[in-house]
């Protein structure tokens, strides 16, 4: 019998039939079948296809499920940041804010750790629901977010039992169960490994006696911006912190220079054109300013104000204090507009109001400090900070013959020379006349401008973090670093405020250290020589200070990490709850969760309007996704 392709067979038979595959005939060994049936196929496609499908649906929803548990368990986990120990760099519960003056957007902290000084409280609460900030880059105080809602803190993806194959290492970002309370998970940064004799002093990590350094890469992740010529405060009582040579003009928001005239009777200075660091203050601040007065008029004007003010409530008069050893006027932080204007008012001489503009515009210029606009709702003293980071993106039209750099380390200063003809970067000791590194970079066309040779452009990077300096270009190191030996340090981290308490006198010592930062700080410079350079990003950053926070560990001395153990801080060091100030200071290996790596799934909050009523909801905020390095 012939079968067809669209029939079925059914049979009984203990014998096994044998199939002609030339003309599809069965054949039978043996004795024919009881039964032979041939009966129409049923469509088993169509009939089984839903629970076909639905079984497929199960097994893979299963296969899902045991795949995040075995991620979860063995792999990967999610963890939300709550408060803001680690910030900048990844932030707890904060809001968004956008500076009304410069426009500069930033982070202001909501949610905090515990106190890291005994003595007083951290987090200040205004009266009533309003909310204040400063911004970190212009220094407009008073901006009002009480209008702005909170955002979540960072999720980051950890790598779990990465530990389990080789130890944490320095400045490695780690999360971890509290030895305190192990349901909590903690991320911080491990600045001390097992074995190391830990010691923090004047803002740096000191292992064993000696200064822990960081590589280019590891400065890159903790540095905490401090400047940003991009955003320019749109009022006109606020000054660039960056003094221009006459070479230098600001047009669009660029800086730039124009190339030398080939007539050399109106040629231009081929000398180098320096943009020179200054941190001009806006408001604010405990640092110290201080000008001689000359003469008795003088002397006459300032009794006769401070009789005045003696006898009436005006608070602003505590900034004021006059020397008579040295002669000199002093003013706490910045001259508020206000008193500048009573005293310039009430003088009678020419020299008194002459020292009076001169100790206002002085008083602007303070200190790199470790203030944090995350932290505006935080009182904590500000320390002064030496270790700062010049990053600027440099293009030209007519290659200029050399870029410098002047870098400070304490009292000693390094200048990093540029040519661009030879690709050639030498480092050498200013003050002893000597080259220290020579290397070479690779050059990059500026974009757009291919077709000229003479076009081109560079990101620029030096630092002195950590008493040694790092040259990069285009986001590679040029040289080796080089350490710097016998730089002064105070030894003690530096308070910027020199007024030991209400009522009582300055402290003129502290406030000739502070003067000094103030001076070691002006000599950074950016210069360029010959050509048409235009400065398309200026930026200074600053390095992590760590703060003595309670000085219960590696404060006042030195603290040895036990076997298997490690010493870990917050980036966010004035409110950052760490080994520093914990009664059992080191984290266990065991108690080690592992390394996140990525920052995903982060939001931000949204208005939605529909019929008439708003609602809030978090949409994705891409921008926040990024590696941690």
């Amino acid at each position: 019998m012939r079968i067809s392709a669209n029939a079925a067979i059914r049979y009984r038979s203990y014998n096994m039939p044998r199939i002609d595959a030339e003309n599809w005939n069965f054949k039978y060994l043996g004795r024919e079948p009881t039964e032979l049936r041939i009966m129409p196929r049923r469509n088993l496609h169509n009939d089984s296809f839903d629970l076909r499908w639905l079984r497929s649906a199960i097994d893979l929803a299963i296969g899902f499920v045991i795949a995040v548990i075995l991620l979860r368990t063995f792999i990967l986990e999610g963890y939300l940041i709550s408060t803001g120990s680690m910030a900048p760099g990844l932030l707890g519960f904060h809001r968004r804010i956008a500076c009304p003056s410069c426009r500069y957007d930033f982070a202001f902290g909501v949610a905090f750790d515990d106190s890291v000084d005994a003595n007083s409280p951290v987090i200040t609460e205004p009266e009533g629901s309003r909310r204040y900030a400063t911004c970190p880059n212009c220094g407009q105080i008073n901006i009002d977010v009480s209008g702005v809602p909170n955002s979540h803190g960072d999720q980051l993806l950890v790598q779990k039992h990465v530990y389990d194959f080789r130890p944490p290492r320095r400045w490695e970002v780690v999360v971890f169960r509290n030895p305190a309370s192990p349901g909590e998970a903690y991320v911080k940064r491990v600045t001390g490994l097992p074995g190391d004799r830990i010691q923090i002093i004047d803002g740096d990590v000191f292992i064993d006696g000696k200064i822990a350094r960081k590589d280019f890469q590891q400065q890159l992740a903790m540095r905490i911006p401090v400047r940003n010529i991009h955003y320019l405060a749109d009022d006109e009582d606020w000054q660039l912190p960056w003094e221009l040579d006459e070479g230098w003009s600001a047009i669009d928001g660029f800086l730039v220079t124009a190339a030398p005239e080939k007539d050399a009777a109106t040629a231009q200075t081929t000398d180098t054109q320096w943009l020179r660091f200054r941190n001009w203050r806006w408001y604010g601040g405990h640092h110290l300013a201080e000008t001689p007065l000359m003469g008795d008029e003088s002397l006459a004007d300032w009794a006769a104000l401070k009789e005045r003010y003696d006898s009436m409530p005006i608070t602003w008069s505590s900034r004021l204090e006059f020397d008579d050893e040295r002669r000199v006027l002093r003013c706490e932080g910045v001259m508020p507009d206000d008193l500048q204007k009573d005293l310039l008012r009430q003088a009678t001489s020419a020299s008194f109001k002459s020292a009076i503009y001169r100790l206002a515009a002085l008083s602007h210029l303070s200190p790199v400090t470790d203030r944090y606009g995350y932290n505006t709702m935080v009182e904590s003293p500000e320390y002064v900070v030496s270790d700062l980071m010049l990053r600027s993106k440099i293009a030209w039209t007519s290659q200029p013959d050399t870029i410098r750099v002047q870098v400070p380390v304490g009292n000693q200063l390094f200048g990093v020379g540029i040519n661009l003809k030879t690709m050639q970067v030498e480092l050498i000791d200013v003050d002893e006349r000597t080259v220290l590194r020579m290397g070479r970079f690779l050059s990059q066309a500026a974009s757009g401008s291919t077709e000229n040779s003479d076009s081109g452009e560079l990101v620029l990077e030096v630092s002195n973090f950590d008493q040694q300096v790092i040259v990069a270009i285009n986001g590679q190191p040029c040289f080796e670093p080089v350490e710097v030996k016998d730089v002064d340090s105070a030894g003690e981290a530096l308070e910027a405020t020199v007024a030991a308490g209400p009522g009582q006198k300055m402290d003129a010592e502290k406030a000739a250290q502070i003067a000094i930062r103030v001076e070691q700080q002006r000599r950074w410079a950016l210069g360029v020589q010959g050509g048409s350079v235009r400065i398309e990003d200026l930026e200074m950053f600053r390095d992590v200070f760590y703060t003595p926070g309670r000085r219960r560990n590696a404060v006042e001395s030195e603290f040895t990490v036990p076997p298997n153990c490690y010493f870990v801080q917050g980036d966010n060091s004035p409110v950052s709850s760490d080994s520093r100030n914990w009664a059992g200071p080191c984290v266990p290996h065991r108690l080690l969760v592992g390394r996140p790596f990525l920052v995903h799934l982060p939001s931000r909050p949204a208005v939605l309007e529909f019929g008439g009523t708003r609602r809030m909801i978090r949409v994705p905020e891409w921008s926040r996704i990024r590696y941690i390095r």
